[in-house]
């Protein structure tokens, strides 16, 4: 498998991944093992689709991380979520059945576990354009459950009073990814699309959109479980206490929840629903490599997010992703191949031959090699968006550098 951005991708290609619609994210573009041709590959610029999965000879242990069995699942799960959307913006009192999203989210569990307790999320690549408010929800449900698999101390850890096979249980964070939003279809149509990365500026009108976390989890609170419904309403919670809904102190003081004091699965939410908002640019059309967006919340929204919680976006979100083509400071140009936990920076690469395409043999991680850096994906520069590496203590003895 290796990413292709479209203008790089050739006739010819067989596809490694399913090409969703951009516009329409329940109908299938393209499926996995078509062979594109030159009229498809027109089609493709066209709708904007930013790089496609590619069968490549040499690099088919990559396939797994591509987990082709999560589509299918994936759009049936759309198509829930914007049914209970709709449903919602139609009816004053909708009758919708909640249990069914626990099923669902059982099976997506069960599908993102098939490779590993290692998921990475690589498929929204291919796909996720736009602000629709479904496919950001499950974008989010997606991403959290990535996070909150790979978590698994960390839920422990927060969540004392229960025993470990219930703290450590994701489902609920799942559920509450789908049906965080869920509040904005009470919102004027004008506030639907306003996001937490550019909330209104008229005090009136922020507080009219911040009501949607409340809105959501009233919708919600006698349907689903109460910890579901606890990271719905404060899925906006900052870690460093300027989030929202506030509580009242007295005096006319107004306070937000902050630290560990914010449910766990509140937490993982709010990572994984920044990071979705910055993934498109903010021309609207353009997506943002994974490096870039990592880059943002480094340091724009650090200090929203719990530092445990950050510090698993660049695993489960790699900034180089496996099967990336990337020029190495050396000007070699190299494909990733797999993330190196303790520094997802410097992940292993295979170097590519002079022509740009053939591989060969030598693959070596770049943790290992102090000499060696990644300075551009997919032919963009990085080397500002790389985050200062950490000085190694001296020695007793020897001199720091």
């Amino acid at each position: 498998m290796l990413i292709v951005p479209l203008e790089e991708a050739q006739p010819g290609m067989k596809l490694a991944m399913t090409v969703t619609h951009p516009q329409q994210p329940e109908q299938d573009l393209l499926r996995r093992n078509f062979v594109l041709d030159a009229a498809v590959l027109h089609k493709m610029r066209d709708l904007g689709i930013p790089c496609v999965f590619v069968d490549y000879p040499g690099l088919e242990d990559l396939d797994k991380h591509l987990a082709p069995t999560l589509s299918p699942e994936r759009q049936a799960l759309y198509v829930k979520v914007k049914e209970t959307f709709t449903t919602f913006q139609r009816d004053a009192a909708p009758a919708v059945n909640f249990a069914d999203y626990y099923t669902a989210t059982r099976d997506f569990i069960t599908t993102i576990l098939q490779n590993g307790r290692h998921p990475v999320y690589l498929d929204e690549l291919s796909i996720r354009l736009g602000a629709d408010a479904v496919r950001h929800s499950l974008a989010v449900a997606q991403l959290a459950l990535c996070m909150g698999i790979k978590l698994e101390r960390f839920l422990i850890n927060q969540r004392q009073r229960l025993t470990v096979s219930q703290a450590r249980e994701v489902v609920n964070l799942g559920v509450a990814g789908m049906l965080h939003d869920l509040g904005k279809t009470k919102l004027p149509e004008s506030l639907r699309q306003v996001h937490g990365l550019n909330p209104p500026a008229e005090e009136g009108e922020r507080h009219n959109w911040e009501s949607h976390a409340r809105l959501g989890f009233d919708m919600v609170r006698d349907e689903i479980e109460v910890t579901a419904a606890a990271a719905v309403l404060n899925h906006h919670q900052h870690y460093d206490g300027t989030g929202f809904p506030t509580r009242d102190l007295g005096s006319g003081v107004q306070q937000a929840q902050d630290g560990t004091g914010i449910h766990a699965y509140a937490r993982i939410l709010l990572a994984a629903d920044v990071y979705d908002r910055l993934t498109i640019a903010d021309d609207g059309k353009t997506r943002r490599t994974n490096v870039e967006i990592l880059h943002l919340i480094r340091t724009r929204y650090a200090t929203w997010l719990d530092p445990e919680v950050a510090a698993m976006l660049p695993i489960v979100v790699p900034p180089f992703p496996p099967g990336s083509r990337v020029t190495l400071s050396d000007g070699r140009a190299a494909i990733v191949t797999s993330v190196e936990l303790e520094d997802p920076y410097r992940p292993t690469v295979r170097v590519v031959a002079p022509d740009g395409w053939a591989l060969t043999a030598e693959t070596f991680p770049l943790a290992k090699c102090p000499g060696l850096a990644i300075t551009a994906i997919g032919g963009v520069p990085v080397t500002d968006l790389l985050p200062p590496r950490p000085v190694s203590p001296a020695k007793p003895g020897q001199r720091a550098a």
